[in-house]
């Protein structure tokens, strides 16, 4: 049924495409995303860039979720003929995330696809990786519906990524880009964490008042039951905590429902907001506490300590895999319990320096003072014809 619904699907697209893709192309760049409603903060970059630096080149953005239900969904389609005039009539297309019709149309030869994926580093597995296993995509989707297919060049933070990610998208490793994602810039800058900083300290002035503060923020579980296990975990993270020394920033998952909470004196003494992402508490923690996010290679290009509270691995690191080795590769200190995090934190405990150093220098390689500056470049050589995969991947790197 599934591949008899594809088959239609993408015949019915096929035929409107046509029709797009006798238009004028433009002297154009679009960026199309369904991770959300607003251009992420690499989209953002690169796109400013390519304003600065390229002024000639036409921008155009296109962000659009996928709404829930039937009515939402069936109300989607008209997003798809957005995007496929999109693409019909530019000369790059820049996505963070799967796109249906960038993978199962037949575009121009002379149009080029850049993956610019959303989550940094190589952590838990995903695409093509978990294919047929709780989690993923069922192996007659990811056939019938061309899962990632048609990329150009994909971006990788690191050249350890680049095996992990070749498996999860089905590329080859050539067409990787392990410069790093324009995110690196804004992580490493000390002008941004100063401006973000004083953001913060402007909504939340309560950070400010001389302790250290701990940022948690743990991966979305799918389940009532793990949701239920998360909840009671935070709880007893809550009410460990040292306030006399510590604030406790408690930012939850993007796509759980429930706001930031800032706890400062004690567990009841509590602030809550909507106003800032996990990446931009960064800017005022001093130590860092997740599970299994992709939050931790953030935090370790930061610099900053890093504390694994894994107070379900056995039941997570199960369901779950992962391309590192969750409890050698990691520069962090790990514990099942509340206690131990607190400890470790107190007592100042953290991961070797060189451990650090390593895993910094396979994942979140910044090799370039402007990653963002870099990217630019590559799309501007894409369009005039020029690029000659420089800065792409290759195979004496895995050495």
């Amino acid at each position: 049924m599934i591949k008899l619904f594809a088959k239609i699907f993408g015949a019915v697209m096929s035929f409107f495409y046509w029709f797009y893709k006798r238009r004028k192309v433009e002297n154009k760049i679009a960026f199309i995303s369904r991770q959300s409603e607003k251009p992420s903060l690499d989209f953002r970059y690169l796109i400013n860039g390519l304003k600065t630096e390229y002024p000639e080149y036409k921008v155009e953005v296109h962000c659009k979720m996928i709404p829930e239900g039937i009515g939402g969904k069936i109300a989607y389609v008209k997003e798809l003929f957005v995007q496929m005039k999109a693409m019909a009539t530019s000369k790059v297309v820049v996505l963070d995330g799967y796109c249906i019709l960038a993978s199962m149309l037949k575009h121009r030869s002379d149009l080029k696809i850049i993956q610019l994926w959303h989550a940094l580093g190589a952590f838990k597995k995903f695409g093509k990786s978990i294919l047929d296993k709780e989690g993923g995509k069922s192996s007659a989707v990811a056939e019938a519906f061309k899962m990632h297919n048609n990329y150009s060049l994909i971006a990788a933070s690191g050249d350890k990524c680049v095996p992990a990610f070749s498996e999860a998208f089905g590329r080859d490793k050539e067409k990787f880009v392990p410069i790093g994602i324009p995110r690196m810039d804004y992580l490493t800058s000390d002008e941004e964490n100063e401006r973000v900083r004083a953001l913060i300290l402007s909504k939340y002035p309560e950070l400010d008042n001389g302790k250290k503060n701990i940022l948690y923020a743990p991966t979305f579980r799918d389940t009532d039951e793990d949701r239920k296990a998360l909840s009671e975990a935070a709880e007893e993270l809550i009410s460990r905590v040292n306030y006399d020394e510590y604030n406790l920033i408690f930012k939850h998952h993007v796509v759980d429902s429930n706001k930031e909470e800032i706890f400062f004196d004690s567990r009841t003494n509590r602030l809550e907001g909507e106003a800032f992402t996990g990446m931009d508490f960064m800017a005022v923690a001093d130590a860092v506490v997740t599970d299994y996010s992709s939050v931790l290679f953030e935090a370790v290009l930061k610099d900053l300590p890093l504390y694994l509270y894994c107070f379900d691995s056995d039941k997570y690191i199960d369901e779950r895999g992962f391309y590192i080795d969750f409890w050698r590769d990691i520069p962090a200190m790990y514990s099942r319990n509340a206690k131990g995090i607190c400890t470790f934190i107190s007592e100042g405990k953290t991961a070797p320096e060189e451990k650090l150093i390593q895993f910094k220098k396979d994942y979140v390689n910044k090799k370039y003072e402007s990653i963002t500056a870099v990217w630019c470049e590559i799309i501007d050589e894409l369009i005039k014809g020029s690029y000659d995969n420089r800065y792409n991947y290759t195979i004496s790197e895995e050495r």
